[in-house]
This record gives structure tokens, sequence and C-alpha cells, in this order.
């Protein structure tokens, strides 16, 4: 794989046919998101069989369920939209022009209150209360149509992370069998822990995704990375939660913090959305993707792009130019001297073979890491280092196989269960030779836990000639 950086796309209407979803394959999706805030489950149900059917044996692609959580919505319109001009006075509340009818929201609307609209394009200003309903100002104009997020500025809800939609669409994803099942607007390690209890009565092997929207989950991230397998910095609702100009930091401290943690981060949200309209972006989406990929991002997500843009396939091609541009740039000196510095407070024995293994690909020059492993931590930590030789995991844990598709440089496949530690090295290398990732002759780095079967236990290292 020469691009290292994985890519998650989104599903919809716009690639909702089996060639669509192979074309996507072919321009190098890795993940499949499934957005549960629209669409039902038999149409998803279908995309995950496609997807399932057109899965490469290298490297399969992942699927991502993606809970909608506890977001507020207007309610239907008249006629489904409505054109807001800037001066104007609309009725909003409950059962109003603009129905907004959460009780959550409507207890704490006042005067002089902002409300975003959407993805925060639209912009009202509450003047005057008549009891659930309010009349407000537009401050900032667009086309509003029925269903559109509600966010009312500086405000925090107490709600349930998890809603009643959440569990359907959660026992469904389970029932389809996915990866990987994102939280929206986490806030705290306990957000997590909620999920994780409801997933491990159905399926345990399912990983679990953490977005963080919102000012108390990036003030959490150490506890939630912790109990989390895999972190989304959703910067859509972050935009809308704190100062817009806050998000390019924090985005980058959450990256580097699920870097040394050895979890995967997702970046999202608006990152080519001109082309959901044009054929090719720019040049600032362009530079965001790029300086993401810098940061330490191990995928960057295509929303609307790929759901329901006018060029899905160019848009998945256009981010994998981008990526493998990047990553030609990556500053591998200075990712050694910041783990040197962490490592003066202790480090564990893991992450040190990790490193040292990214010390002797860069002497020797292997033609691969070849990591073998249950629960795919070896991969992760060797992943860390950004190493330029290719990270090859043979895995006999079936969702190890998948929930790697999101590690940047990580390539997998599925082998025997081994029972001793010859049959590991010997059936990784053998898988690799036959799926034509190796070759005779080549140098290969092994590590991998001792003994077989322990998740965790990263111990060895080895150095080997394919023959």
């Amino acid at each position: 794989m020469k691009r290292r950086t994985k890519i998650v796309c989104t599903l919809g209407p716009a690639v909702d046919s089996r060639e669509k979803i192979q074309q996507l394959i072919d321009a190098g999706m890795n993940v499949a998101r499934l957005n549960c805030s629209h669409g039902d489950w038999e149409q998803k149900l279908r995309w995950v069989g496609w997807i399932r059917e057109l899965s490469p044996e290298v490297s399969p692609i992942a699927i991502l369920a993606d809970l909608q959580g506890p977001k507020f919505r207007i309610g239907n319109l008249d006629g489904d939209a409505l054109d807001l001009r800037p001066g104007q006075t609309v009725r909003i509340g409950r059962d109003a022009q603009i129905p907004i009818n959460q009780p959550e929201i409507l207890k704490v609307m006042a005067p002089n209150g902002r409300l975003l609209l959407g993805d925060g394009e639209i912009e009202l200003r509450i003047t005057t209360a008549h009891g659930e309903q309010f009349d407000a100002k537009v401050v900032t104009g667009g086309v509003l149509k029925s269903h559109k997020g509600v966010t009312l500025v500086g405000k925090v809800f107490d709600t349930a992370s998890i809603t009643p939609k959440d569990v359907d669409d959660i026992q469904e994803a389970v029932k389809a069998g996915v990866d990987y099942i994102a939280l929206s607007y986490v806030k705290s390690a306990s957000d997590v822990r909620d999920l994780r209890r409801i997933v491990d009565r159905l399926d345990p092997g399912i990983g679990i995704c953490a977005k963080i929207e919102t000012r108390e989950g990036t003030k959490d991230m150490e506890n939630i990375l912790r109990v989390v397998d895999l972190v989304m910095v959703a910067r859509g609702d972050m935009g809308l939660q704190m100062d817009i100009e806050d998000v390019p930091l924090m985005q980058k401290r959450i990256i580097s913090q699920c870097t040394w943690a050895g979890k995967p981060v997702i970046t999202a949200t608006q990152m080519l959305e001109s082309m959901i309209l044009n054929p090719r972006p720019t040049r600032a989406e362009t530079t965001d993707i790029f300086n993401a990929i810098l940061d330490g991002t191990d995928a960057v997500m295509l929303s609307g792009e790929t759901a329901a843009g006018a060029y899905p396939i160019e848009c998945v091609k256009t981010m994998a130019r981008i990526a493998e541009k990047a990553e030609a740039e990556f500053d591998r000196a200075k990712i050694d001297r910041e783990f040197v510095e962490r490592a003066r407070n202790g480090v564990s024995h893991s992450d040190a073979i990790a490193h040292a293994v990214s010390d002797l690909a860069r002497l020797i020059k292997p033609a691969a890491i070849l990591t073998t492993s249950t629960s795919g931590q070896t991969p992760r930590l060797v992943s860390k280092f950004r190493p330029k030789a290719p990270i090859l995991c043979a895995t006999w844990n079936a969702k190890t196989l998948c929930k790697m598709a999101v590690v940047w440089g990580v390539e997998t496949l599925l082998i025997p269960a081994p029972t001793i530690t010859d049959e590991i090295v010997n059936n990784a290398i053998d898988g690799f030779f036959k799926a034509k990732r190796l070759k005779l002759d080549d140098l290969v780095i092994i590590t991998a836990g001792v003994p077989a079967g322990t998740a965790g236990n990263t111990n060895l290292v080895l150095t080997q000639t394919v023959k």
C-alpha cells in the first residue's frame, strides 16, 4: 500500500449501488461509515453486505456505525424549507414557525441567547419569551430545512449520552456485524463506559469510538483514552460548542494525545466540503488535510462529500493523493525526540520494543515490519513512530483483522491460530508471501508477543529473510 493514511467514507444515496461501493474501495476507502442520523437499517444492511462481499483479502474494509446521540433538531417546517433573511423576526419554540420541541433546550432558552442552526450557517438571537415560544431576530440568514440541528451557544445540557434511538441503532449495528460503534457528544469516560456495557452484552469484540466535539470531552481526554478503542475529532459540532478559533488547537492536542496513547484517531468534517458540488478542492482544504496528516492523524474522513456529493469517487482519489504527498514530509526525528523526552518519566516494555523496532528499521531498511497480534496492540504501537517500512499485521482474530483498517500504515491478513512461537512467524510470513506482499529473500523485522494468544504482551523482536 503506497498510501499509509487511512480514508473513512460516509455512505449515502450518492454511492447506493454495488458498483459505487466497489469504486470507493478501488479509489482508496479503508473504513465505511454508517451515519445513524439518516436512512434506515434496511438500506444500511445492503451496504454492509456489499462491503463484506467486495472487501479485499489483505486489509479488508472496516465498518463504523455512527450513533446520532442527544442532538437537538428542529421539527418539520411548512413546505420543508424556510428562507431566512438578516433582520427578519421569526417565532421559534414548541409548535412554532420554527418548531423546537425538546424540553431540555426550551428550559434554558432566554432573551439574548444565540441559536445556531444546521452546521452554524444560520444564526438567530432570541429577543422575547412567550412561554415555550420565543421571538428571534435573524442575524445570519440562509435556507433552513426540516430536521436541521440546533445549538444554543454557551449552554451544556445534562442529557443522557445514549438515547432510546441510539439503543435501537446499537442493536441493529451489532446484528449487522459492524467493527466499530461511534458515540456522539462524549463528555467524559463514563459516557464511553455506558456504551461499552451495552455493547459487551451483545458483542464484546466491537470497538468503541469516542467522538470529541464538546469542551468537556477535551478536558477528560486522558481518562477517555483509557477506555476507548478509537477517537474521532468531530470538528463540525466542535465548531458550534466552542469558539471557532479554538478548534485547530483542540484538533492538534487531541491527535497528539491519541498518538502517544497508541489509540488511532480520525480527523473529520468539511475536509473536502467544496467537492460536494465541484470536481476540485480548494487550496485551503488541501492544506487542511496535509496538516492533519503531518500532525499525526491516522485517518481522514469524508462525510457529505461521499454520502450525497456529486463527485464521491473523485473525493477519495483526491484525498489519497494529498495523503501520499504529506506522508513524504514526516519529521520522524521529531517523533523520536518527543518519545525520548516522554520516556524519561517511564515507558512500558511494549512501547520500548515498538520504538526499538522503528530504530532498527531505519538502520537495516527491511522490506517490511511484520507484526503478529491478537488484540492489535503491537501494530498500533509500531505505527505511532511512522516507520517508512510497511507494517504488516498477521492476526488470527477476525475482529482485529478489520479493526486495524483505521490504524495508520497497517495492512492486515487473517492466518491460522498458532500454538507455538515458530508457528506465529511461519504462518505470518507464509500468509503475506502467498498474498504477494512479501517475496523470496526479503528481509523482515518481526515483532510479536509470546506466548501466542496473550493480548497486550509485545516482547519479541527478530530479523529474518524470507525463504
